[in-house]
């Protein structure tokens, strides 16, 4: 029985700016940091696991961003595999463009970038033949791959692709597919990357597989982020089998913690209320967005700096969002018989049937200015 041993990730963005972590170029330059120090990591799994190949699936590095330095890094730690090929497909944030790294520089011997001009390669030596289809260009309005000719069932055959499966983007097009045509190929292992949370047996289709980012990039990318290693084999009968595992291989998380009250009156008590709900074992890997909602004492506002310098000493980064709206006795105010009365029973009425938490607070926060503007003839908007 032969078999196949890779490591599959995808979408690890090397040298993304992190604009949505402020202007501190403290936290944004540790964060790249953690995306190098995820490669490493990577590369040393795959030595301990002795792969046969690592599977890229798009999005390694930046290309508006990227340093030259950064890819000199990368090729010398593929360099050091001598036992392993890699295998890149380019993603819409890496695309095999003309002034790209991927056409213009000198990649180590077991390094194969698998790109519109050369969009298969053969491998004599672990009999595979790997394919790729992913990005000429920022946008692909179609899925393009085509096989040429019928699989050799004899042989290994795996696909890398940067794609969206089985959604609808409308105008904006990053290479559209069906799991169905996807798995119309014949494949034994399709390394699928775009999405940056993992999935596994994408469409019902247990040889469809994506990472996700091994190292997590946003606040809508909690849980865990690693990658995948994989076993396939041929019996002596033709049949395929496939053993594949996830490993979590992640620094730092992102989570978000919601706080509400009825009545918030200093910024001592909402780090006090943080610090209660603080379940993390490693809270300094943690970037955390605490959403506070409810009511605030009238005359109290919020200090947001202040309360994430508080909470600095204790997590990663901080940010604060605040949906909170001044406290008025709104139930009292929907019973007078003027026009704040029915004012805020319209707008109660509103708020009940609100279909989500963003609009409740909208229309929350649309009352409140309302009746400011009722009762005071003007509107405090700090």
């Amino acid at each position: 029985m032969k078999s196949l041993k890779f490591l599959h990730f995808s979408d690890l963005h090397l040298d993304s700016p992190f604009t949505s972590l402020g202007n501190n170029p403290k936290v944004r330059g540790q964060r790249r940091q953690d995306l190098l120090d995820t490669f490493d990591r990577i590369i040393n799994l795959a030595q301990r696991e002795a792969v046969d190949v690592i599977l890229i699936s798009g999005d390694l590095y930046e290309h508006n961003h990227v340093r030259e330095s950064t890819i000199h890094y990368i090729n010398n730690r593929f360099r050091e595999l001598r036992d392993i090929e890699i295998f890149i497909v380019p993603g819409n944030h890496d695309p095999a463009i003309n002034n790209s790294y991927y056409k213009s520089f000198k990649w180590s011997k077991n390094t194969h970038i698998l790109c519109e001009d050369k969009p298969q390669v053969y491998l004599r030596e672990l009999d595979t033949v790997f394919f790729g289809a992913g990005f000429s260009g920022f946008y692909e309005k179609e899925f393009a791959f085509k096989v040429d000719e019928p699989l050799n069932e004899k042989k290994f055959n795996i696909m890398l692709v940067h794609a969206t499966v089985d959604m609808d983007f409308g105008g904006e097009s990053y290479n559209p597919v069906t799991g169905k045509q996807l798995a119309s190929y014949g494949m034994d292992y399709i390394a699928l990357g775009h999405f940056h949370n993992p999935s596994t047996k994408i469409g019902g289709y247990d040889f469809i597989y994506n990472p996700g980012s091994p190292e997590p990039l946003g606040f809508d990318e909690r849980g865990k982020h690693g990658v995948f290693v994989g076993t396939i084999s041929i019996t002596p009968e033709g049949k395929r089998e496939r053993d594949i595992k996830f490993v979590d291989i992640s620094k730092r998380q992102y989570d978000i913690l919601e706080i509400s009250s009825d009545y918030f009156s200093s910024d001592t008590q909402i780090r006090k209320m943080i610090d209660s709900q603080s379940t993390w074992e490693n809270p300094g890997d943690i970037l955390l967005n605490v959403v506070l909602r409810g009511y605030t004492k009238r005359g109290y506002f919020i200090k947001i700096g202040e309360i994430e310098q508080m909470l600095r000493d204790k997590f990663f980064y901080v940010s604060i969002t605040n949906e909170t709206v001044p406290a008025y006795d709104y139930m009292k105010l929907s019973e007078d018989p003027g026009l704040v009365g029915l004012f805020v029973r319209k707008m109660l009425e509103r708020i009940n049937h609100s279909p989500n938490q963003r609009e409740k607070h909208l229309l929350e926060k649309a009352m409140q200015y309302g009746v400011e503007a009722l009762q005071q003839g003007k509107i405090d908007l700090l």
